[in-house]
């Protein structure tokens, strides 16, 4: 019920704040420059990509709560740029402190996967069986099932942090408790989630090889080419289009269910207006 009711909730909120759409576009946009200027001067492309790398480790928090905020508007009525900028300036440290705490334990458990993959081909190969190899790809299987588990019950602590006021901290229990109440429907939104944000990688990494050339062997420029700047052309349009529908609905869809199973009904009232 949840998730059907959040998803019904999507198309009139962005057709009222096509906004939203526009600023995912931008972002597509900014994000395909990358690749294309990688197309023309390997080296150019090179520190652009640096450059926006560094942009998103550093804005991602700020960007991440303007949009959260500007989903919840939208699904109540409108929304505006003002909305984004507040947002994301008000909410930024305790989104920054959630993420890093996230990235903590992703990082943790990817060495220990790793620990535990070497170990077993170096036992593998001392004893030339594959017992090795299959206690560690048994144990790698355990560690990302609880990967998995973490990454499901914590997928929640950014709408808790915008929309409920909590810290970095009490937004990761916030969010287990919630979901913890409402596992199946949780589920269904996530299995979802997954299928469009697999659209969105889908449509940007068919994009790459389809339209633009092989990748240069050596750091000289390319010439513009007729080929060239077709190809540039539709790898932009791709990008930005995946990015700017699928992104967009993906982010009120969110905001939506979060919504849903946090008031049990649909739009609900604004958490801390």
């Amino acid at each position: 019920m949840a998730v059907g009711k959040a998803l019904q909730s999507v198309p009139s909120a962005l057709a009222r704040n096509p906004l939203i759409v526009a600023l995912f576009g931008l972002f597509g946009l900014i994000q395909s420059v990358t690749v294309v200027t990688q197309q023309i001067n390997p080296l150019v492309g090179l520190a652009v990509s640096g450059v926006f790398f560094l942009g998103i480790l550093v804005g991602m928090p700020f960007i991440h709560g303007g949009l959260i905020k500007m989903a919840d508007e939208a699904l109540r009525g409108t929304t505006s740029l003002s909305t984004f900028i507040s947002a994301g300036k008000q909410n930024y440290v305790s989104l920054l402190g959630a993420m890093f705490v996230v990235f903590g334990v992703n990082m943790a458990l990817g060495i220990v996967l790793w620990i535990i993959v070497i170990m077993g081909v170096g036992v593998g190969m001392a004893v030339g069986e594959h017992t090795g190899l299959i206690i560690a790809g048994l144990i790698g299987l355990v560690i990302g099932l609880v990967y998995f588990v973490f990454v499901f019950f914590i997928q929640f602590y950014s709408q808790e942090i915008v929309l409920n006021d909590a810290s970095a901290i009490d937004s990761l229990k916030q969010s287990a408790a919630l979901v913890r109440k409402h596992l199946l429907s949780t589920f269904g939104y996530m299995l979802i989630s997954a299928v469009g944000g697999g659209l969105v990688g889908g449509a940007i990494g068919a994009a790459g090889p389809l339209l633009l050339p092989a990748p240069s062997p050596t750091l000289d420029s390319q010439p513009l080419t007729q080929e060239l700047l077709l190809g540039m052309g539709g790898y932009l349009v791709i990008v930005v289009l995946a990015i700017a529908v699928l992104g967009s609905i993906l982010t009120v869809f969110s905001v939506a269910f979060y919504r849903e199973i946090r008031t049990g009904r649909r739009g609900g009232q604004p958490m801390n207006a």
